[in-house]
């Protein structure tokens, strides 16, 4: 397990290890010690946050050490940084963004020269430079810049060119990385679009707006009388829609309506689907029973992404709304799995709305809770087999996980159980964790919900 990379790349908060400015200069000279191929230019990347230029510039005073040029293509979504990296000739790409996080944090996620996220291998050995690599002397980085965000909006252009003629449609960007892009994108489409999020001033990235705060993009939805609404996330690597009522359609509708969708026009590779164990149960049933392969992972667009590599798969993602369409990129893209779906959707003659009525979503509950460290939960004796023992009783699914990128630890419960039942019942879980760690670590979380 990688001891500096999270799930998606290296986070914290500015600059406080592991985001320290030494340290971000020596994670620069690893990455490229590492990645670095006969090609002699890398690129970089980053979404809104204040810090984003700062660590850019620290990153190129380690890549820079071996005579790698390092060009800022500034401001854009990391799935747009994915498609211009897989149509030029460079060595690696580093984009600077902590996608759904707060302002308050950033992270540097690590692309290979093909557009897609390095491995957990990969990730090691380059901590392995970092944890050998003695201080350095750093000069002055010359950064080139350049702007190829055209790149991209012709490639959706071409993709889905006039598909939401006359469609009222509200766009959240989050006042992240895709508030240029998507409205020159939604131009091209043909929609009526109302913008929300898209006047990011460096510290308010995914505050009141964006994938973990549609609020304000679901009540416009209804005061606009729209289509629908969709809000991306800080780098716009997912998407959660609201139908014309203002309800939330999450990944797991939009994977479900697409798999219908694609097997329906043959279009379902092999036949299967990749999932991660926080999808709801729901979803498993509904697709074995239209006779769809599911595959269940751990959470993390990357292990989503290796596993339908493995199994050709065409459609995979999580109920985040990360979702990878691998018809069109290698990592997930929350614009084009928005238009993916909408244009599904008027294909297919229905409401946003109609998609919910599908399938039958089990009640669930996840919550959020803070800690201050993330001791190995097998370890923690007699909590696994209280945890089946739940089970059993509510006959139903419970999955327990540490964040990648928070310092959080999610309890996610799945029963046909009254909410407020399934709720106390997450506490009562999280206050059985913090028991055990206290007993072995000293754990001094909290029972505050954290998101």
């Amino acid at each position: 397990m990688p001891k500096y990379f999270g799930t998606d790349g290296i986070r914290g908060i500015p600059f406080d290890f592991p985001l320290e400015p030494e340290f971000i200069k020596k994670i620069g000279y690893s990455i490229a010690k590492k990645l670095k191929k006969s090609r002699k230019s890398v690129f970089i990347a980053r979404d809104t946050r204040e810090s984003g230029e700062k660590i850019t510039d620290l990153l190129a005073q380690g890549i820079v050490k071996h005579s790698i040029d390092v060009i800022d293509l500034g401001v854009i979504t990391t799935p747009s940084f994915s498609y211009i990296l897989s149509k030029n000739n460079v060595s690696f790409g580093i984009m600077v963004s902590a996608s759904h996080n707060p302002p308050e944090f950033n992270g540097i996620k690590v692309l290979n020269h093909k557009g897609e996220k390095i491995s957990e291998e990969t990730e090691e050995e380059i901590e392995k430079i970092i944890d050998t690599t003695k201080n350095l002397d750093y000069g002055k980085a010359n950064i080139k810049k350049l702007d190829l965000m055209g790149l991209y909006i012709d490639y959706v252009h071409s993709l889905f060119n006039g598909i939401l003629k006359d469609k009222k449609i509200v766009v959240d960007c989050s006042n992240g990385a895709s508030y240029k892009i998507a409205p020159e994108i939604f131009k091209k489409t043909g929609a009526r679009f109302y913008l929300i999020g898209d006047k990011p001033n460096g510290k308010n990235i995914n505050v009141g707006c964006g994938a973990l705060e549609t609020n304000k993009m679901r009540e416009m939805v209804k005061e606009k009388n729209a289509f629908c609404g969709i809000s991306y996330d800080g780098d716009s690597d997912r998407c959660i829609i609201s139908d014309e009522n203002g309800n939330i359609i999450d990944g797991d509708d939009v994977i479900s309506f697409l798999s219908v969708c694609y097997k329906k026009n043959n279009l379902l590779n092999n036949n299967t689907v990749v999932l991660t164990h926080m999808s709801n149960y729901g979803v498993f049933e509904f697709l074995k029973t239209n006779g769809i392969k599911v595959l269940s992972v751990d959470v993390g667009d990357r292990n989503v992404s290796h596993t339908m590599d493995r199994n050709k798969a065409v459609i995979g993602g999580e109920p985040s709304g990360h979702i990878i369409i691998k018809k069109y990129l290698p990592t997930g893209d929350g614009i084009i799995t928005s238009l993916e779906f909408l244009s599904c959707v008027i294909k297919s003659g229905i409401k946003v709305s109609d998609v919910k009525k599908i399938w039958r979503r089990f009640p669930s509950n996840l919550r959020s809770y803070r800690v201050s460290s993330k001791p190995d939960i097998k370890a923690l004796k007699g909590f696994d087999k209280k945890i089946k023992e739940i089970e059993k009783e509510i006959n139903g699914r419970i999955f327990i996980r540490y964040s990648g990128t928070e310092p959080v630890i999610r309890i996610l419960i799945e029963a046909d159980k009254d909410l407020d039942y399934l709720n106390k019942l997450s506490e009562e879980i999280f206050s059985f964790y913090l028991n055990l760690t206290q007993k072995s670590l000293s754990n001094k979380g909290s029972l505050k919900k954290y998101i």
